[in-house]
């Protein structure tokens, strides 16, 4: 029972440091896309949000951010410019984003099991819709 409980303390008390892409991706027709997470999602399921990930040791942002867009949607993208830089504390995490900028190049969607649907979307709808404050700090940037 001792060993038990030290093992769940020393658990608990473990931190995580982490780096995350995402992308705004546009289209020609000047929309823009968001994906829906799946349930099963650990940080806000079910929510809006934007493709990209946590960066992989020895990638840099870049090569990160079209791996997980390639993974999560199977899309091709060209990144133009970094757009916001961004963080949060959840439980024992510490996450640092970067989101960039990005215009759709070519591909046919398909979602990973992480996300359920996605759609285009116009910038003012995201603005004047309700939609969770960090996606409008993000398309407020733009």
């Amino acid at each position: 029972m001792i060993l038990s409980m030290k093992y769940n303390y020393k658990k608990i008390m473990e931190k995580e440091f982490d780096v995350a892409t995402k992308a705004i991706i546009r289209n020609e027709e000047g929309r823009y896309l968001v994906i829906y997470k799946s349930g099963t999602e650990e940080i806000s399921p079910n929510e809006i949000d934007l493709p990209g990930g946590r960066m992989k040791f020895g990638e840099n942002a870049e090569e990160s951010l079209r791996r997980e867009v390639d993974e999560e949607i199977g899309i091709k993208i060209k990144i133009i410019k970094p757009s916001r830089i961004w963080g949060f504390v959840k439980d024992n995490l510490h996450l640092v984003g970067i989101t960039f900028l990005a215009e759709f190049l070519s591909g046919e969607f398909k979602l990973s099991g992480e996300h359920t649907k996605y759609e285009w979307i116009d910038k003012e709808k995201i603005l004047a819709g309700d939609y969770p404050d960090w996606i409008k700090e993000e398309f407020k940037k733009l």
